[in-house]
Protein backbone atom coordinates (compact mmCIF):
# COMPACT_ATOMS: atom_id res chain seq x y z
CA UNK A 1 0.00 0.00 0.00
CA UNK A 2 1.11 3.38 -0.45
CA UNK A 3 2.29 5.79 2.41
CA UNK A 4 -1.16 7.91 1.75
CA UNK A 5 -3.30 4.74 2.25
CA UNK A 6 -1.72 3.72 5.06
CA UNK A 7 -1.94 7.07 6.99
CA UNK A 8 -5.29 7.41 5.76
CA UNK A 9 -5.94 4.50 7.36
CA UNK A 10 -4.85 4.92 10.32
CA UNK A 11 -6.34 8.33 11.10
CA UNK A 12 -9.83 7.29 9.81
CA UNK A 13 -9.96 5.20 13.03
CA UNK A 14 -9.78 8.47 15.39
CA UNK A 15 -13.00 10.33 16.27
CA UNK A 16 -14.68 13.01 14.33
CA UNK A 17 -13.54 15.57 15.75
CA UNK A 18 -9.82 14.88 16.45
CA UNK A 19 -9.31 13.38 12.67
CA UNK A 20 -10.49 16.83 11.48
CA UNK A 21 -8.16 18.38 14.03
CA UNK A 22 -4.71 15.86 12.97
CA UNK A 23 -5.88 16.83 9.18
CA UNK A 24 -6.33 20.38 9.12
CA UNK A 25 -3.00 20.75 10.98
CA UNK A 26 -0.75 18.36 9.08
CA UNK A 27 -2.58 19.90 5.58
CA UNK A 28 -3.80 15.81 4.75
CA UNK A 29 -5.79 15.22 1.66
CA UNK A 30 -8.09 18.65 0.60
CA UNK A 31 -7.54 19.68 4.08
CA UNK A 32 -5.73 23.44 4.08
CA UNK A 33 -2.82 23.35 7.14
CA UNK A 34 -4.68 25.11 9.80
CA UNK A 35 -3.04 26.83 13.02
CA UNK A 36 -4.12 25.90 16.78
CA UNK A 37 -5.93 29.41 16.83
CA UNK A 38 -8.05 28.95 14.10
CA UNK A 39 -8.82 25.37 15.55
CA UNK A 40 -9.48 26.82 18.67
CA UNK A 41 -12.02 29.65 16.95
CA UNK A 42 -13.62 26.78 15.18
CA UNK A 43 -14.97 24.45 17.63
CA UNK A 44 -15.03 26.91 20.47
CA UNK A 45 -11.69 25.87 22.73
CA UNK A 46 -8.49 27.07 23.57
CA UNK A 47 -5.36 27.01 21.24
CA UNK A 48 -3.80 25.06 24.32
CA UNK A 49 -6.67 22.26 24.47
CA UNK A 50 -6.22 21.77 20.53
CA UNK A 51 -2.38 21.14 21.28
CA UNK A 52 -4.15 18.79 24.01
CA UNK A 53 -6.43 17.26 21.43
CA UNK A 54 -3.67 17.08 18.78
CA UNK A 55 -0.97 15.59 20.63
CA UNK A 56 -3.30 12.68 22.30
CA UNK A 57 -4.46 12.07 18.96
CA UNK A 58 -0.21 11.54 17.62
CA UNK A 59 -0.50 8.95 20.75
CA UNK A 60 -3.29 7.25 19.46
CA UNK A 61 -1.86 7.18 16.18
CA UNK A 62 1.93 6.14 16.84
CA UNK A 63 0.39 3.41 18.66
CA UNK A 64 -1.57 1.99 15.25
CA UNK A 65 1.81 3.02 13.31
CA UNK A 66 4.13 0.49 15.02
CA UNK A 67 1.65 -2.17 14.27
CA UNK A 68 2.17 -1.87 10.68
CA UNK A 69 5.18 -3.18 8.85
CA UNK A 70 5.02 -1.32 6.24
CA UNK A 71 5.17 2.31 7.50
CA UNK A 72 8.23 0.95 9.27
CA UNK A 73 9.66 0.46 5.89
CA UNK A 74 8.92 3.40 4.59
CA UNK A 75 10.21 5.14 7.88
CA UNK A 76 13.48 3.20 7.31
CA UNK A 77 13.99 3.57 3.65
CA UNK A 78 13.18 7.59 4.64
CA UNK A 79 16.01 7.73 7.28
CA UNK A 80 18.65 5.76 5.03
CA UNK A 81 18.07 7.95 2.19
CA UNK A 82 18.37 11.26 4.44
CA UNK A 83 21.87 9.63 5.75
CA UNK A 84 23.00 8.72 2.08
CA UNK A 85 23.22 12.62 1.61
CA UNK A 86 25.20 13.30 4.98
CA UNK A 87 22.47 12.84 7.29
CA UNK A 88 19.93 16.09 5.95
CA UNK A 89 17.95 16.52 3.13
CA UNK A 90 16.06 20.06 2.19
CA UNK A 91 11.95 19.06 2.85
CA UNK A 92 10.61 19.90 -0.94
CA UNK A 93 13.62 17.98 -2.62
CA UNK A 94 13.48 15.24 -0.14
CA UNK A 95 9.38 14.48 -1.43
CA UNK A 96 10.34 14.05 -4.89
CA UNK A 97 13.37 12.08 -3.59
CA UNK A 98 10.74 9.53 -2.07
CA UNK A 99 8.63 9.22 -4.72
CA UNK A 100 11.60 7.12 -6.95
CA UNK A 101 13.15 5.80 -3.18
CA UNK A 102 9.87 4.48 -2.22
CA UNK A 103 8.46 4.04 -5.75
CA UNK A 104 5.00 5.65 -4.42
CA UNK A 105 3.71 8.79 -6.65
CA UNK A 106 1.37 9.32 -3.73
CA UNK A 107 4.17 10.92 -1.37
CA UNK A 108 3.66 14.51 -0.76
CA UNK A 109 4.92 16.89 2.25
CA UNK A 110 1.88 16.56 4.60
CA UNK A 111 1.94 12.83 4.70
CA UNK A 112 5.88 12.74 5.24
CA UNK A 113 5.37 15.31 7.73
CA UNK A 114 2.82 13.09 9.56
CA UNK A 115 4.67 9.80 9.57
CA UNK A 116 8.24 11.25 10.87
CA UNK A 117 5.72 13.38 13.73
CA UNK A 118 4.90 9.89 14.40
CA UNK A 119 7.91 8.58 14.71
CA UNK A 120 10.00 11.42 16.15
CA UNK A 121 11.91 11.22 13.15
CA UNK A 122 13.67 12.08 11.59
CA UNK A 123 13.58 16.00 13.16
CA UNK A 124 12.47 18.96 11.25
CA UNK A 125 14.17 22.70 10.80
CA UNK A 126 11.89 24.89 10.09
CA UNK A 127 12.04 27.57 7.51
CA UNK A 128 13.87 30.80 8.39
CA UNK A 129 14.95 33.68 6.58
CA UNK A 130 18.57 31.85 5.86
CA UNK A 131 17.58 28.45 5.78
CA UNK A 132 14.78 26.12 3.82
CA UNK A 133 13.20 23.90 5.46
CA UNK A 134 14.73 20.80 6.02
CA UNK A 135 14.66 17.04 7.26
CA UNK A 136 17.86 16.24 9.34
CA UNK A 137 18.66 13.19 11.76
CA UNK A 138 20.72 14.57 14.88
CA UNK A 139 21.63 17.51 16.45
CA UNK A 140 25.55 16.97 15.40
CA UNK A 141 24.34 16.62 12.03
CA UNK A 142 22.30 19.93 12.19
CA UNK A 143 25.30 21.50 13.91
CA UNK A 144 27.49 20.20 10.91
CA UNK A 145 25.42 21.70 8.23
CA UNK A 146 24.38 25.37 9.71
CA UNK A 147 28.16 25.15 10.09
CA UNK A 148 29.34 24.39 7.03
CA UNK A 149 27.28 26.87 5.08
CA UNK A 150 28.81 29.25 7.37
CA UNK A 151 32.05 28.42 6.08
CA UNK A 152 31.69 28.07 2.58
CA UNK A 153 29.74 31.79 2.77
CA UNK A 154 32.71 33.02 4.30
CA UNK A 155 34.95 31.33 1.84
CA UNK A 156 33.19 32.26 -0.81
CA UNK A 157 33.35 36.69 -0.04
CA UNK A 158 36.60 36.64 -1.15
CA UNK A 159 36.29 34.37 -3.96
CA UNK A 160 33.99 36.63 -5.95
CA UNK A 161 36.12 37.98 -8.74
CA UNK A 162 37.10 33.87 -9.58
CA UNK A 163 33.58 32.73 -9.39
CA UNK A 164 32.06 35.73 -11.60
CA UNK A 165 34.74 36.13 -14.05
CA UNK A 166 35.92 33.04 -14.51
CA UNK A 167 33.72 31.04 -13.31
CA UNK A 168 35.41 28.72 -11.23
CA UNK A 169 33.28 27.55 -8.97
CA UNK A 170 34.25 23.50 -9.23
CA UNK A 171 37.54 23.81 -8.69
CA UNK A 172 36.94 26.56 -5.47
CA UNK A 173 34.17 24.00 -3.95
CA UNK A 174 36.80 21.00 -4.23
CA UNK A 175 39.55 23.47 -2.21
CA UNK A 176 36.64 23.99 0.72
CA UNK A 177 34.85 20.74 0.77
CA UNK A 178 38.38 18.96 1.15
CA UNK A 179 39.29 21.37 3.53
CA UNK A 180 36.45 20.65 5.51
CA UNK A 181 37.18 16.59 4.75
CA UNK A 182 33.43 16.54 3.33
CA UNK A 183 32.77 14.64 0.39
CA UNK A 184 31.66 17.15 -2.60
CA UNK A 185 28.09 15.15 -3.38
CA UNK A 186 27.26 15.80 0.81
CA UNK A 187 28.59 19.27 0.51
CA UNK A 188 25.97 20.43 -2.16
CA UNK A 189 23.20 19.20 -0.25
CA UNK A 190 23.98 20.81 2.37
CA UNK A 191 24.48 24.17 0.60
CA UNK A 192 20.74 23.40 -1.27
CA UNK A 193 19.28 23.83 2.19
CA UNK A 194 20.49 27.59 2.28
CA UNK A 195 19.37 30.75 1.14
CA UNK A 196 22.49 32.71 1.20
CA UNK A 197 23.56 30.57 -2.37
CA UNK A 198 22.05 30.98 -5.81
CA UNK A 199 22.53 30.33 -9.36
CA UNK A 200 22.10 33.38 -11.71
CA UNK A 201 20.55 32.45 -15.07
CA UNK A 202 23.50 32.44 -17.31
CA UNK A 203 24.28 29.83 -14.61
CA UNK A 204 27.37 31.55 -12.18
CA UNK A 205 26.95 30.34 -8.80
CA UNK A 206 27.49 32.74 -5.67
CA UNK A 207 26.06 34.35 -2.86
CA UNK A 208 22.52 35.55 -3.27
CA UNK A 209 23.23 38.98 -1.56
CA UNK A 210 25.78 39.38 -4.85
CA UNK A 211 24.06 41.76 -7.62
CA UNK A 212 25.93 39.77 -10.19
CA UNK A 213 23.46 36.61 -8.81
CA UNK A 214 20.31 38.42 -7.69
CA UNK A 215 20.49 41.84 -9.85
CA UNK A 216 17.59 43.50 -8.71
CA UNK A 217 18.19 47.30 -10.55
CA UNK A 218 17.71 48.20 -14.11
CA UNK A 219 21.25 49.09 -14.37
CA UNK A 220 22.24 45.81 -12.30
CA UNK A 221 20.45 43.33 -15.20
CA UNK A 222 21.93 45.79 -17.73
CA UNK A 223 25.32 44.93 -16.38
CA UNK A 224 25.56 41.57 -15.79
CA UNK A 225 23.82 41.36 -19.59
CA UNK A 226 26.78 43.51 -21.36
CA UNK A 227 29.57 41.20 -19.39
CA UNK A 228 27.90 37.71 -20.55
CA UNK A 229 28.14 39.40 -24.02
CA UNK A 230 31.21 41.17 -23.79
CA UNK A 231 30.54 43.58 -26.60
CA UNK A 232 28.81 47.18 -26.86
CA UNK A 233 24.76 46.38 -26.96
CA UNK A 234 22.03 48.98 -28.03
CA UNK A 235 20.04 49.85 -25.41
CA UNK A 236 16.96 48.34 -26.64
CA UNK A 237 18.82 45.03 -27.56
CA UNK A 238 19.98 45.34 -23.89
CA UNK A 239 16.15 45.47 -22.50
CA UNK A 240 14.95 42.33 -25.14
CA UNK A 241 17.78 40.17 -23.26
CA UNK A 242 16.83 41.61 -20.12
CA UNK A 243 13.34 40.58 -20.61
CA UNK A 244 14.43 36.88 -22.47
CA UNK A 245 16.27 35.98 -19.32
CA UNK A 246 14.17 37.05 -17.24
CA UNK A 247 15.76 37.58 -13.71
CA UNK A 248 12.77 38.23 -12.32
CA UNK A 249 8.74 39.00 -13.55
CA UNK A 250 9.28 42.95 -13.77
CA UNK A 251 9.60 44.06 -17.36
CA UNK A 252 12.63 46.00 -18.68
CA UNK A 253 11.29 49.55 -20.92
CA UNK A 254 14.20 50.07 -23.81
CA UNK A 255 13.78 54.15 -22.46
CA UNK A 256 14.36 52.95 -18.60
CA UNK A 257 17.30 51.07 -19.66
CA UNK A 258 18.35 54.28 -21.72
CA UNK A 259 17.95 56.44 -19.03
CA UNK A 260 19.55 53.85 -16.56
CA UNK A 261 22.28 53.62 -18.32
CA UNK A 262 22.84 57.62 -19.02
CA UNK A 263 22.87 58.49 -15.49
CA UNK A 264 25.55 55.24 -14.37
CA UNK A 265 28.35 56.78 -16.56
CA UNK A 266 31.05 55.19 -13.78
CA UNK A 267 30.02 51.55 -15.07
CA UNK A 268 28.57 52.56 -18.60
CA UNK A 269 30.12 53.85 -21.54
CA UNK A 270 28.01 55.41 -24.71
CA UNK A 271 30.37 53.56 -27.49
CA UNK A 272 28.34 54.81 -30.66
CA UNK A 273 24.34 55.58 -30.96
CA UNK A 274 22.69 54.20 -28.33
CA UNK A 275 25.45 51.60 -27.90
CA UNK A 276 26.63 50.99 -24.49
CA UNK A 277 29.50 49.23 -23.15
CA UNK A 278 31.38 48.72 -19.43
CA UNK A 279 33.88 51.01 -18.22
CA UNK A 280 35.75 48.09 -16.41
CA UNK A 281 36.71 46.62 -19.98
CA UNK A 282 38.95 49.38 -20.25
CA UNK A 283 36.51 51.75 -22.49
CA UNK A 284 36.74 55.51 -21.46
CA UNK A 285 34.17 58.22 -22.34
CA UNK A 286 34.32 60.26 -24.92
CA UNK A 287 33.45 61.49 -28.70
CA UNK A 288 36.00 59.87 -31.08
CA UNK A 289 38.33 62.59 -31.12
CA UNK A 290 38.59 61.87 -27.29
CA UNK A 291 39.42 58.47 -28.46
CA UNK A 292 41.62 59.30 -31.19
CA UNK A 293 43.66 61.33 -28.73
CA UNK A 294 43.83 59.33 -25.96
CA UNK A 295 45.32 56.41 -28.65
CA UNK A 296 47.87 58.54 -29.62
CA UNK A 297 48.91 59.82 -26.70
CA UNK A 298 49.34 56.63 -24.93
CA UNK A 299 50.63 54.14 -28.30
CA UNK A 300 52.42 57.49 -29.97
CA UNK A 301 52.27 58.36 -33.88
CA UNK A 302 50.68 55.24 -35.88
CA UNK A 303 49.19 54.74 -39.20
CA UNK A 304 45.65 54.88 -40.03
CA UNK A 305 45.00 51.11 -40.32
CA UNK A 306 46.83 50.52 -37.04
CA UNK A 307 44.59 53.36 -35.37
CA UNK A 308 41.17 52.01 -36.23
CA UNK A 309 41.77 48.64 -35.11
CA UNK A 310 42.33 49.75 -31.95
CA UNK A 311 39.44 52.57 -32.35
CA UNK A 312 37.62 49.56 -32.76
CA UNK A 313 38.26 47.72 -29.88
CA UNK A 314 36.51 50.51 -28.02
CA UNK A 315 33.86 51.92 -30.65
CA UNK A 316 31.86 50.69 -32.63
CA UNK A 317 32.50 53.45 -36.48
CA UNK A 318 32.80 53.35 -39.58
CA UNK A 319 35.78 54.00 -41.15
CA UNK A 320 35.08 57.64 -42.91
CA UNK A 321 33.85 58.67 -39.35
CA UNK A 322 37.56 58.10 -38.05
CA UNK A 323 39.30 59.48 -40.99
CA UNK A 324 37.57 62.54 -41.42
CA UNK A 325 38.04 63.75 -37.62
CA UNK A 326 41.93 62.69 -38.36
CA UNK A 327 41.29 65.53 -40.70
CA UNK A 328 41.03 68.22 -38.08
CA UNK A 329 45.03 69.56 -37.83
CA UNK A 330 44.15 71.52 -34.47
CA UNK A 331 44.50 67.96 -32.67
CA UNK A 332 46.16 65.37 -35.52
CA UNK A 333 49.32 65.90 -37.86
CA UNK A 334 50.06 63.12 -40.37
CA UNK A 335 53.69 62.75 -41.21
CA UNK A 336 55.12 59.98 -43.39
CA UNK A 337 52.04 58.32 -43.16
CA UNK A 338 51.73 58.42 -39.35
CA UNK A 339 49.15 60.42 -37.69
CA UNK A 340 50.00 61.56 -34.61
CA UNK A 341 49.44 64.80 -31.82
CA UNK A 342 49.23 67.58 -33.58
Amino acid sequence: MTLKVLLDTIVATLPKRQKDIISQRFGLGSSQIRTLAYLGEKYGITRERVRQIEAASLRMLLKAAQEQKELHEILKKSLQHISSLGGARRADFLVDDLKLVLDDKTVSGPYLTLLFSLFKEPLYAPETDELFAFWYTDATTLKEVKSFIQKVAAFLKNKKEALIERNEFDVLFAQVTKQHNVKEFIALNFLLNSKEFRVNPYGNFGLAKWPEITPSTIRDKAYLVLKKRKVPMHFREIAQEINRVKFDTKKAHPQTVHNELIKASDRFVLVGRGLYSLREFGIEPGNTRDVLLRLLKKHGPMELTKLVELVSRERILKHNTIFLNLQNKKFFKKTNGNYHLA
